[in-house]
């Protein structure tokens, strides 16, 4: 094992993970079989101008902490990430004490059929009121750039979590 493969990945913090806006959607994966998708992204703030290089060191931090690669490398499946409870669900990040919550009633049913989500990690920020035409132009674009991270996550009670 080399230090890096070895290396822990620095908790999220809580003001990230409160912070980032939160997409999600139904897809279909190469066989055809529906896949649901929930995209992170960092918000464009209204009045001011983000740093690039702070936008990206967060994203990226994100993207590691959920074991996600960029597009185009095989897809890991990163385990369990994602609990659900009614019309909730959590995405737990690995060595933090808190978790995303994602409303969305009819995308967590779906979850539930799936028994998981593609997670997709863009590194560039992303304003809360984009359009869905200029969403899919972002995830068009940054998924060309190699500028958007993926990871397979499983539905189920995370290792320690709550019984």
């Amino acid at each position: 094992m080399t230090a890096e493969t070895t290396a822990v990945a620095e908790a999220v913090p809580l003001a990230t993970i409160m912070s980032v806006n939160v997409r999600t959607w139904l897809d279909r994966n190469d066989d055809g079989d529906p896949i649901t998708c929930l995209m992170l992204t960092y918000p464009a703030p209204q009045f001011d101008d983000a740093d690039p290089a702070v936008v990206e060191a967060t994203m990226r931090q994100v993207a590691t902490s959920l074991g996600a690669v960029p597009a185009g490398e095989p897809v890991p499946d990163v385990g369990v990430r994602l609990t659900t409870h009614g019309g909730e669900a959590l995405l737990w990040f690995p060595g933090s004490f808190y978790a995303l919550k994602v409303r969305h009633p009819q995308w967590v049913r779906a979850l539930n059929q799936c028994g998981g989500a593609l997670l997709a990690v863009g590194l560039d920020e992303l304003s809360q009121v984009a359009s869905v035409a200029e969403v899919n132009e972002y995830r068009a674009a940054a998924r060309a750039a190699g500028r958007m991270h993926f990871a397979l996550a499983r539905v189920g009670r995370p290792i320690g979590g709550a019984s």
